[in-house]
């Protein structure tokens, strides 16, 4: 018999090389089937689902929620609309709401009497006053200052008191100084308009010695000026937070009271007497802050035009 010769062995890296394709092959048909399998299940009817509403709500609640959110503010907010069944019987319409009719504008203005309408007037003419002067203190100085009137007719200084008019020299438009009793007595104007007393009124003392230089000071006025018209202008209020009117002890008390003395007299010696005081005050009884300036007591530029105003409707111009 002739001799067997072994088989030759195939080399290792042969071997290994086929069980990795094998291996392979194997991966690649296992993909596969997963594949097809997943393709399978997804065509499933979807009758073999649960569909209840509360599944279907956990399943989109993220969804819906964001949705709602979404479109919130794309519409308009409306009253939720009842989803109830509408009977076919006919129901009363809902009774409205009761509401308060909307004031009219005759009850407006009897409701309110403090409205634009009754609002002091700031109308006057600079030609009504060209012929006329004005004797005051500081707050009178506004008068040429804001450009209401020119400074020929205004005889005024700071710290002017009723003393001090018929006894202090001022500094005049022209350049020269006088009292303002010396420049009424050279200028025998139209009408004298007196506002003093607002300065050294400091004590119940000062006041009454104030009284008797006022009317000294009238009486100086209406002999040396007999042709001219002389009008008392009141002392006007103060502030309810006035620093200055606190500082210098004055209160609205004390200006009313002096107010009442030059009032009567003014009917005394037969002069006219020009309340202003009752124009300016708010329904307090202190000085409307709409007229006046930060210390509460001087007059913004506005409030002399309701100062003059008054007095040229006062005395009929």
């Amino acid at each position: 018999m002739p001799e067997r010769r072994p088989k030759p062995k195939l080399p290792r890296s042969v071997i290994i090389l086929n069980v990795v394709m094998i291996l392979l092959i194997l991966l690649v048909c296992g993909l596969t089937f997963s594949l097809a399998f997943s393709a399978i299940k997804k065509e499933t009817p979807a009758t073999t689902v649960p569909t209840t509403r509360s599944t279907m709500e956990a399943l989109n609640v993220s969804g819906a929620e964001q949705s709602e959110e979404e479109s919130e503010e794309a519409r308009p907010h409306t009253p939720p609309v009842s989803m109830t069944k509408r009977t076919t019987e006919p129901t009363e319409p809902p009774t409205p709401p009761e509401t308060t009719p909307e004031p009219t504008v005759e009850s407006q203005h009897a409701d309110n009497p403090t409205n634009e309408s009754s609002a002091p007037s700031t109308s006057w003419s600079q030609e009504f006053f060209a012929d006329d002067l004005f004797i005051g203190d500081s707050i009178s100085t506004g008068l040429y200052l804001y450009g209401k009137l020119e400074m020929k007719n205004v005889a005024a200084g700071i710290g002017y008191t009723p003393y001090k008019a018929y006894s202090e020299a001022i500094d005049l438009y022209d350049g020269t100084s006088a009292t303002a009793l010396e420049y009424a007595q050279k200028m025998q104007p139209k009408r004298i308009f007196i506002m003093l007393g607002s300065n050294g009124m400091g004590s119940t003392t000062d006041i009454e010695g104030m009284k008797s230089t006022y009317k000294t000071l009238l009486e100086k006025l209406t002999s040396s000026c007999s042709d001219s018209e002389v009008y008392c202008i009141s002392v006007s209020p103060v502030t309810a937070d006035s620093t200055s009117a606190a500082s210098a002890g004055i209160t609205n008390e004390m200006i009313s009271d002096f107010n009442a003395s030059v009032k009567a007299m003014c009917g005394d010696m037969g002069l006219r007497y020009l309340d202003l005081y009752s124009l300016l005050i708010d329904e307090n009884g202190y000085f409307n802050t709409d007229y006046a300036e930060v210390d509460g007591l001087h007059f913004l530029g506005t409030t002399y035009d309701v100062m003059l105003s008054f007095i040229q409707s006062e005395i009929g111009g």
